[in-house]
């Protein structure tokens, strides 16, 4: 029984985690300091716990919300590149293509919306 509240425990600190980074996409600044607050954990415990639970750093992890969110968002069309970029909190525009590339394979500009 134990496991099962230690496994909910920390469910609830990704969610948490996950809900900040969401709520927070288009900041541009966020950071570790202020996802910790609001989890109430300092920098070095979310980093810790982080890395243990999914091994990635905050900053890793924002990263990867933020284009897994500008992926989706471009599947459904829901604006152009620039559009989309600004939306997850990209100002570099360069920078966000090349972060993207580097996750997916492909350029932003060439994710297909899918016509329903």
């Amino acid at each position: 029984a134990d496991d099962l509240e230690i496994a909910s425990v920390d469910d609830r600190f990704l969610q948490d985690v996950f809900q900040c980074i969401k709520d927070n996409l288009d900041n541009e600044q966020l950071g570790v300091e202020e996802i910790g607050r609001k989890v109430g954990f300092s920098r070095s415990q979310l980093h810790r716990k982080l890395k243990a639970l999914l091994g990635k750093s905050p900053n890793q992890l924002i990263v990867e919300v933020r284009l897994n969110e500008a992926y989706r968002l471009l599947k459904q069309g829901a604006g152009s590149v620039s559009e989309v970029a600004y939306s997850v909190g990209y100002s570099n525009l360069s920078y966000f293509a090349k972060s993207f590339k580097r996750k997916f394979g492909l350029l932003p500009s060439k994710v297909e919306a899918e016509l329903s």
